[in-house]
């Protein structure tokens, strides 16, 4: 069953926005709107403005806006049809037919059972490190510098062997069957025992927030080992474990980039010297699904393992991974042999925040890295030095990294470039499991794409603010401006670009006078799957051999035939138009609306090779980098010259 447009626009109307947003972030009242710190950029002063007349939101630095469905959408990265349900429930309003559109739950029953005796466990946990039990666990706590405020915080808990956590789960109506399915208990002849007794425990969550299981470490001396983790079940996977991601995800889109740490006790640290965006991955192996999870608020990756010998392999060993899955890796030199929490107590924390401004390329950390045992009077030293960065280089995708890093190579080994390029063979692809391919064989459609994030409901960008590149040429003093500006330019060429596309589905909806036009430009649109609207659109009006109005609900009822992916971004446009106050479109503004696709296309461009330009101290590859950005640079000037036109 479809969902009727007019419901949604009631719902609108109904919801109290104020009330909404205010669950997720602090608002205070302004006259007759509200302001909020907003939580899509690395805000400070309140710079989201909330309309409780007009029924919208507007951050006036970002530029993110939009109606209360579009915040929640884009506040808990979520889908539109999600979205739509959390705000339903919240105004107590029905639509017709969402049912047809919600999740599957997420997890069984016998998972949430399991997370609910972990949620119970750990506010007992959390409980006994107040008492006088846990006197010698707390003493150890201070000596790490753990302040009461952290133990809150991170809900660190103890389990002294006086515990009796078997008997507390079955007074809080949890069966036998079930506690023992938790991992928690075992049995010790006729007593059941906590299987973290004289520890002191770390809860571990998953993205929702959801207590997945524990760690468990040892403070008293002869105690081994010096963790214990909980054993896999229903809800504890060793391949999933990525510590403090709940609390950091939003931070991450904020700072669009994520640290990736050996413990909880570095995140802990990290945090204590206002670091925010850093997870653990507790010793485990980087997996798939961390990518997945992570990717949803960045894909730039910043891996901050230990200093000593095996982190270094194990930094390696990820960033080779990361790389043959596209994802934008950098690697934090730590030279100092110590982990990031002992560098907190030491006191190094201006060393710990140039080492992270000033990441590195992987290619270029394992140059830098092996070439301390390099000695080119040594054969076999040399000989590995050249393994080692060739089996790196393997793993870069990007053919003028590739080319660049040779150079380089080339010249350090004094081994001709020809010579070393036998060594190099093809990049790894992508894994084909990051990918995911959408065919519509009934409608002649195949198209493929990585996953999109949820378009928002931006309000209409200011054109006199957002387009003028020349303000760059002043801004650019320096290199680190220009790169700050050109993030700034991207972010609001990102708002744009997805107003464009939604105009260009209203006016094929209006009729065909621009139908040629878009058909000839249709390899512009960036979003696949507005792009599909788009030909499905072309195709109906081929078909049909009128230029008459296409009744939007009739067209959403042939969409859900097609993929509920696509039902869903069909809505999500209607729901972005609603701030559109054109009612004409002319060939012109059909132009600039693929104009501003082109320019934030160029703007991304820019990005990856500003990106790509800070994590590498090799010259001659930021002289090939410099060169392609300029060729950009040509190409957007020659946009917006046109688009002012």
């Amino acid at each position: 069953m479809a969902i009727d447009q007019k419901q949604i626009d009631n719902l609108i109307q109904t919801a109290n926005i104020v009330d909404i947003i205010g669950q997720y972030v602090d608002i205070q009242k302004k006259g007759r709107n509200y302001l909020a710190v907003c939580p899509f950029h690395d805000d400070s002063d309140p710079s989201l403005n909330i309309s409780p007349d007009k029924k919208i939101f507007k951050c006036f630095v970002c530029g993110t806006g939009g109606n209360v469905i579009s915040f929640v959408q884009e506040f808990k990265n979520i889908n539109f049809f999600e979205a739509l349900s959390i705000v339903s429930k919240e105004a107590n309003f029905r639509i017709d037919g969402l049912n047809d559109f919600s999740s599957k739950p997420k997890h069984t029953t016998e998972q949430e059972k399991l997370y609910e005796i972990n949620k119970k466990a750990t506010m007992f946990f959390n409980g006994m490190i107040a008492t006088n039990f846990a006197k010698r666990a707390k003493e150890y706590l201070a000596n790490r510098n753990i302040t009461k405020k952290e133990i809150t915080k991170f809900q660190i808990g103890y389990c002294p062997k006086e515990a009796e956590l078997y008997e507390y789960l079955l007074k809080n109506n949890f069966e036998q069957k079930d506690i023992l399915n938790s991992g928690l208990i075992y049995s010790k002849g006729v007593n059941y025992k906590c299987f973290f007794e004289g520890r002191i425990i770390f809860p571990i969550t998953d993205e929702d927030g959801n207590v997945i299981g524990f760690s468990g470490r040892a403070f008293n001396e002869g105690d081994t080992p010096k963790y214990k983790n909980s054993s896999e079940n229903l809800v504890f996977k060793k391949s999933h474990l990525a510590y403090n991601f709940f609390n950091v995800k939003n931070q991450l889109r904020i700072k669009n980039e994520v640290l990736i740490l050996e413990g909880f006790m570095d995140v802990i640290s990290l945090e204590r010297i206002g670091i925010k965006n850093s997870i653990a991955i507790m010793g485990t192996s980087f997996t798939d699904y961390h990518i997945k999870l992570i990717s949803k608020y960045t894909k730039n990756f910043k891996l901050f393992l230990d200093g000593d010998k095996a982190g270094v392999n194990a930094t390696i060993k990820t960033a080779k991974f990361l790389m043959d899955r596209k994802i934008n890796v950098s690697i934090i030199l730590n030279e100092t042999g110590k982990d990031p929490d002992e560098l907190v107590v030491s006191g190094k924390i201006n060393e710990i925040n140039n080492m992270i401004d000033n990441a590195k390329h992987p290619i270029d950390f394992v140059i830098e890295y092996f070439s301390k045992e390099l000695s080119l009077n040594d054969s076999s030293k040399t000989t590995e030095f050249i393994k080692n960065v060739v089996d790196m280089i393997n793993h870069e995708s990007n053919s003028i990294l590739r080319e660049a890093s040779l150079v380089k190579l080339a010249v350090i080994t004094k081994i001709d470039k020809n010579i070393l390029s036998e060594q190099v063979k093809l990049a790894n692809p992508i894994d084909k499991n990051l990918n995911r391919q959408i065919e519509y064989e009934n409608n002649g459609f195949n198209i493929n794409y990585e996953n999109e994030i949820p378009m928002f409901q931006p309000e209409i960008p200011d054109v006199s603010e957002g387009y003028l590149f020349k303000e760059y040429w002043e801004a650019a003093k320096n290199n680190d401006e220009e790169i700050i500006y050109i993030k700034k330019k991207w972010k609001e060429a990102k708002i744009g670009k997805r107003l464009a596309e939604a105009s260009l589905i209203k006016v094929l909806l209006k009729n065909d006078d621009h139908l040629e036009l878009i058909n000839q430009n249709i390899q512009y649109f960036d979003n696949p799957r507005v792009k599909m609207i788009a030909l499905l659109l072309i195709e109906k009006y081929k078909n049909n051999n009128n230029n008459e109005d296409i009744d939007f609900q009739t067209f959403a009822d042939e969409v859900l035939k097609v993929s509920k992916e696509i039902y869903e971004t069909f809505y999500d446009i209607k729901n972005i138009l609603f701030l559109d106050v054109i009612k004409n479109y002319s060939q012109k503004s059909i132009d600039d609306m693929f104009c501003q696709i082109k320019i934030y296309s160029i703007y991304t461009e820019m990005c990856n090779i500003d990106d790509k330009m800070r994590n590498t101290n090799d010259l001659s590859m930021k002289k090939i980098l410099a060169e392609n950005k300029e060729s950009f640079q040509k190409q957007l000037l020659e946009l917006i010259n046109k688009n002012r036109g």
